[in-house]
C-alpha cells in the first residue's frame, strides 16, 4: 500500500466514508499514479475500505447457527440440572 493509499485510508475511516477536498486530491493521485487510471482497481480499493468500516450483519444462516448453539447449551444445562436433581431425590 502506497503512502497516498495509507493516508487516504486513514482519512476515509476517520470520516466514515465522507469525502472532503483533501481526500478528493488523494483519490485522484491514487487513481492516476497507483492504479494507472484503472477505475476497477480504484473501486476495489474503495470497497475494501468501505468493508472495513461497515459492520457486517449476520446472515440468516449465521443467526440460526447461533440460535442452535445457544439452544444446545441450554439443553445441556437443563439435562445436567435434571440429572443432579434426580440423583439428589433418589439418593434419599
Amino acid at each position: 500500500m502506497s503512502d497516498n493509499q495509507k493516508q487516504f485510508s486513514e482519512l476515509y475511516k476517520s470520516r466514515e466514508g465522507e469525502f472532503n477536498e483533501e481526500m478528493q486530491e488523494l483519490f485522484n493521485k491514487i487513481l492516476a499514479e497507483d492504479f494507472k487510471n484503472d477505475p476497477l482497481l480504484m473501486d476495489e480499493f474503495i470497497y475494501s475500505l468501505y468493508s472495513e468500516i461497515t459492520e457486517k450483519e449476520p446472515t440468516e444462516l449465521e443467526l440460526l447457527k447461533q440460535e442452535n448453539k445457544q439452544l444446545q447449551e441450554d439443553s445441556e444445562m437443563i439435562q445436567t440440572a435434571f440429572m443432579e436433581l434426580s440423583d439428589y431425590v433418589f439418593s434419599k
